[in-house]
């Protein structure tokens, strides 16, 4: 049985010194000898700004060795960039050349033996590499398994004079496998050199019916089963008339030659899904009308047909030539759409329409708040109720306008006169509101200055009586019915308690100067609000309708008819030529 050993890592590059690689290290020795030639041998400049250009180029010099982007170095991807900008971006041959029916034959389907030999002569050399390469390996982790020291000497030795040595000096395989190789290669190279150029191989003559080489640059005919016939110029498809409404389109078309008409709607997200698809047979001059669904950001018409010359063509209407959705203007008072427009040869005619309005609001109004002695007067933020609301609505384009009234809540029809022929039309909606404001006022203060003033005010004080005691002493004389006179002492003690007593005094006061105020209560105050409000749409006209007038075909010549010429005709001709019979 035998073993096998894969390697899992010979992808990976040698690193001879720390993380870098030979190629590497010596593309780094070169970049600083550059940087330090530039510094020393620049012949201006001071020896500052020598060193910054110097380590300028040497930073840019180690990034482009050693630096990657996605695993690929600095200057591969540079390159691609550099590519990418300079070269074409853009196929500019003509659509029969991309669209194939079935892969082109090869140039060469039957290689020759020099080729054979060169494949052959590859595949061994890589087979050679990848075992000289699994060897290295296999040696590597015995080496690293016997915990053999580190020899920096013989980091840059050559391996195979090591392994030369080691086998006695015996010659591997490999080795003998490249000089057969070597000597087979030669053999084939002597021998188409022998044999001599090749002899050209005469270009064939093209048979009714036959493919066009690669080579003739009317290959792109090999593509098709027959020869496109010259475009007839003309229009044959005109878009009249066109009509937005908040979910759909209306669309007027009108043919100039008989056609058959293709029609398309796309809407969804990003516009690419087909939301309505109908045809039809349309004769000369006459109007088909179809109504198409609006869905999505970016909605788009597409109208295709195929006139009896058989040529083909397409007219179509994108995001920026359909006002999807159409415009609305929030406002504070009121809001306005167009709800409706529509586009025809020489008018713009559709119906502006204003909202529910509110019913109050928060506005600043003008008011008197102090008067008299001094007047305070300004705004003030009042809650006010609307009571009525007028709007005036003026549409432009270009060099057009024309203004329409409307109360809201309600609508107005609007027409206003564009050029005919004129690719696209901007719609301006300018719209003016006018609101009526009622809201309740606070009190007017009136002040009244007085020069001077006396007032006697009467001011209750209360006061502490303090309290008294005292002995009252007395004799008494007191006489007796036999006439005696007696006298007595008589003593008796009187108390008064303390007590606060409330006093009311009369005070006088003298003002120099006041001033009094009277507040005054008012009803109602009334104010205005005005607001103005823009919209903008884009919508696509056509060119106007002309009858559709095929050119005159130029008739076919007749086919040539060989006639035989009589013997006196030939005499003529000879004589005329100066030819002479040879018998």
């Amino acid at each position: 049985m035998q073993a096998h050993e894969v390697p899992t890592h010979v992808q990976a590059e040698d690193k001879v010194l720390l993380w870098f690689t030979f190629p590497q290290i010596v593309a780094i020795t070169a970049v600083g000898a550059l940087a330090y030639g530039l510094y020393n041998y620049l012949p201006f400049g001071p020896p500052g700004f020598r060193i910054g250009l110097a380590v300028l180029f040497a930073l840019t010099g180690l990034a482009a060795v050693v630096g990657k982007v996605g695993g690929r170095r600095l200057p591969a991807v540079a390159a691609d960039l550099l590519r990418y900008r300079l070269a074409s971006r853009r196929y500019a041959g003509t659509p029969a050349e991309i669209v194939r029916s079935e892969p082109p034959a090869p140039l060469d389907d039957s290689p020759g033996l020099l080729q054979h030999m060169a494949e052959k002569t590859q595949r061994r050399l890589r087979r050679m590499r990848r075992g000289l390469k699994a060897r290295r390996v296999r040696r590597s982790r015995e080496r690293r398994n016997g915990r053999r020291p580190p020899r920096p000497g013989r980091w840059f030795q050559s391996r195979r004079g090591r392994e030369k040595r080691r086998n006695d000096g015996g010659i591997r395989p490999a080795m003998r496998s490249a000089a057969l190789l070597a000597a087979l290669t030669l053999l084939a190279v002597t021998s188409v050199a022998a044999s001599g150029p090749p002899t050209p191989t005469p270009e064939p003559t093209l048979e009714p019916g036959a493919p066009y080489p690669q080579t003739s640059p009317e290959r792109w005919r090999n593509e098709i089963e027959f020869d496109p016939i010259e475009p007839v110029p003309g229009r044959r498809l005109y878009v009249e008339k066109v009509a937005v409404f908040e979910d759909r389109a209306t669309v007027t078309l009108r043919a100039a030659a008989g056609i058959e008409l293709q029609v398309h709607a796309f809407g969804g997200p990003g516009g690419k899904e087909l939301r309505y698809e109908a045809g039809g047979d349309v004769a000369a001059g006459e109007r088909v009308v179809h109504t198409l669904p609006l869905s999505g950001d970016a909605p788009s018409f597409t109208f295709a047909w195929v006139d009896a010359l058989g040529q083909a063509g397409a007219v179509s209407l994108d995001s920026t030539q359909i006002p999807y959705p159409l415009p609305v203007a929030d406002g504070e008072l009121c809001d306005v759409r167009v709800t409706e427009v529509h586009l025809s040869p020489g008018a713009i005619t559709g119906r502006v329409e204003a909202g529910e309005c509110v019913q109050s609001v928060e506005h600043p109004i003008d008011i008197d708040v102090v008067n008299g002695y001094v007047n305070i007067a300004g705004a003030m933020m009042m809650n006010t109720r609307v009571t009525n609301v007028y709007a005036n609505v003026t549409l432009s384009s270009g060099q057009s306008s024309t203004t329409v009234e409307l109360e809201p809540p309600g609508s107005a029809a609007f027409r206003l006169a564009v050029p005919r022929g004129k690719v696209l039309h901007e719609l301006t909606v300018d719209a003016t509101i006018e609101a009526s404001l009622r809201g309740s006022a606070p009190p007017l203060i009136t002040l009244q200055f007085v020069p001077e003033k006396e007032e006697d005010y009467l001011v209750p004080v209360e006061v502490l009586r303090p309290g008294i005691s005292e002995v009252v002493r007395e004799s008494v004389a007191v006489y007796h019915d036999n006439g005696d006179i007696t006298y007595h002492d008589v003593s008796a003690r009187l108390t008064v308690p303390a007590e606060i007593i409330t006093v009311v005094p009369v005070v006088t006061l003298t003002f120099p100067e006041h001033i009094l105020a009277f507040v005054n209560p008012r009803g109602s105050v009334y104010g205005s609000k005005e607001e103005s409000l823009e919209l903008a749409l884009a919508i696509s006209a056509d060119a106007p309708y002309t009858p559709f007038v095929p050119p005159p075909r130029e008739e076919e010549p007749p086919p040539p008819v060989q006639t035989q010429l009589s013997d006196d005709e030939g005499k003529g001709l000879f004589g005329i030529l100066g030819w002479e019979w040879p018998w």
